[in-house]
This record gives structure tokens, C-alpha cells and sequence, in this order.
């Protein structure tokens, strides 16, 4: 069951459409949400001449507390509109360490498809697979332009791992009584497993929809294959963790999904 879900704020537009559905989530979960906003430290490039170090991290703290104050307002006036139980946070330092934090309570986190916590050379994963990676509880990306938490047909990406399956069973939840399209990683299926898993499926109230889709692996061009083929309101798939320096320099299904998929994504590691 999903009870608490962190919703992570910012005063942009995808920022509020992000509230928005979070608040549509909640309410058909009959969970309470809880908004935060991380006002990070400031990060001066080390190109700065030292004499101007100072100057240039008051003019940050300034910028990043003004930035602030619209993530609240944002909060404030979806929640007027909408009967669900609410709390608010803001909290100061390392985004990726602070929303890890907040997540350990909560049953689902929402965070922005193109959130990042900082330059990409000190950062090189998105804020949604920091947090995966680390904070032990299911992520969702959002992209821009989503404002309702409507989920009728689901795309699962499945190869049998551990991942994999925290990610499925993270997300039945929200599944009952949806259909879903499975894409299975060839060498660790066969016709015993994947029976079972839309036996188990079926037991939750989810309709797989049409044969399974048997690829050598389910890698994050098929899946965007996939996603353009149909319509789909959501892709659950396991988060893998690699070398943050592997990541930054050639990617991975986890980081690319996350960042290309016109939809929202479940992710559990």
C-alpha cells in the first residue's frame, strides 16, 4: 500500500505540474503528500579568481533563497484546490543526501525527469537515479507536461533480477485493475517464469496485455521503441546501479530511460 509519498518542489512550471500530479496520486492512493524543497549549498566553479570567491557566494545564497519562495507558493496553490492530507518541508544542503533522508519514511518518492543536483563533472547521475541508487525506496520521474496521475497501461521491463522485481512489486500498488505490456529479457526467461509472472500479475488484478516480448536484453532503445509504438501511462523497470564515471561517460539503461522516456518511470533499486 502507498500511504506517504514525497513529492520534491521547485518553483519552475514542471515544477508545479509535478505537484499536481503527485497531489492526483495521493488522492486516488488515499495517502498524505509530503512536499519538500532543498535549498543546495552553494557550488562556486573552481574557475573563479579567489578574490571573488565571496562575492560570488553571496549572489548564489541570494538566487537559491529567492528560488525558494515560488516551490512554496506552488505547494500552497495546488493543495488549496485538492482534499488531501498535506506537510510541507524545506531544508538546506546536498539535495541528493536530504531527499535520501526524507525518503526513508515515505512509501513513494516524486521527482522530476530533469532535476540535477549540480554541474555534472561533481554530479554525473540526474537527481531521480542519485536517489534510487540510494535511498532504498521507489522513485518516480515525471516528466514535464504530466499533471494527472492517470494509469491504465503500463510497460514493464523484466529480466528476472533483483532489481527488477523490487521495481514490479514496488509499483502494484498503483497497477490493480490496469493493463500491462511486459518486455523480458531473453536469457533469463523461459515459458515456466513468465507464466508465473502473469499468473502473479493476474492475482493483483493486472491484465498483461497480448505475448510477451522476448528481446536478448531490455535495453533502453527498445523500451523507447516501445513507449513511441504505443501509449503507454507508465514504465517500470529496475534501477542498475554502475560506476558514477561509467555512468557520465557512457550512460546506462537506468540514467537514459530515465532522461528519455515520455513517461513517468518507476524505478527501485
Amino acid at each position: 500500500m502507498i500511504k506517504d509519498i514525497l513529492v520534491h518542489a521547485d518553483g519552475t512550471k514542471a515544477g508545479a505540474q509535478r505537484i499536481t500530479y503527485a497531489l492526483d496520486l495521493a488522492r486516488r492512493c488515499h495517502a498524505v503528500l509530503n512536499g519538500l524543497h532543498v535549498t543546495p549549498d552553494p557550488d562556486v566553479p573552481p574557475t573563479y579568481k579567489p578574490s571573488m570567491i565571496e562575492r560570488a557566494v553571496s549572489d548564489q545564497e541570494h538566487r537559491l533563497a529567492e528560488d525558494a519562495k515560488p516551490a512554496e507558493r506552488n505547494f500552497a496553490a495546488a493543495i488549496a484546490k485538492r482534499r488531501v492530507r498535506t506537510h510541507w518541508t524545506s531544508l538546506q544542503g546536498a539535495m541528493v543526501a536530504q531527499i535520501r533522508g526524507a525518503a526513508r519514511t515515505a512509501d513513494l518518492v516524486v521527482l522530476g525527469q530533469y532535476e540535477w543536483e549540480g554541474a555534472s563533472e561533481r554530479h554525473p547521475l540526474s537527481l531521480a537515479e542519485a536517489v534510487a541508487l540510494d535511498c532504498g525506496r521507489p522513485v518516480l520521474a515525471v516528466p514535464a507536461g504530466f499533471s494527472e496521475a492517470r494509469i491504465r497501461r503500463t510497460l514493464i521491463a523484466w529480466d528476472g533480477g533483483r532489481e527488477a522485481t523490487r521495481a514490479l512489486h514496488d509499483a502494484l500498488p498503483l497497477l490493480e485493475g490496469t493493463t500491462a505490456e511486459i518486455v523480458a529479457a531473453a536469457e533469463k526467461s523461459d515459458d515456466v517464469s513468465l507464466r508465473s509472472l502473469s499468473e502473479h500479475l493476474y492475482h493483483h488484478h493486472v491484465a498483461v496485455e497480448g505475448d510477451i516480448h522476448i528481446c536478448g536484453r531490455p535495453t533502453a532503445q527498445r523500451l523507447m521503441e516501445r513507449l513511441r509504438q504505443k501509449q503507454f501511462d507508465l514504465l517500470v523497470m529496475g534501477a542498475y546501479g554502475h560506476p558514477a564515471w561509467l555512468e557520465f561517460l557512457f550512460g546506462g539503461v537506468t540514467q537514459t530511460a530515465l532522461l528519455r522516456s515520455t513517461v513517468p518511470v518507476l524505478v527501485s533499486h
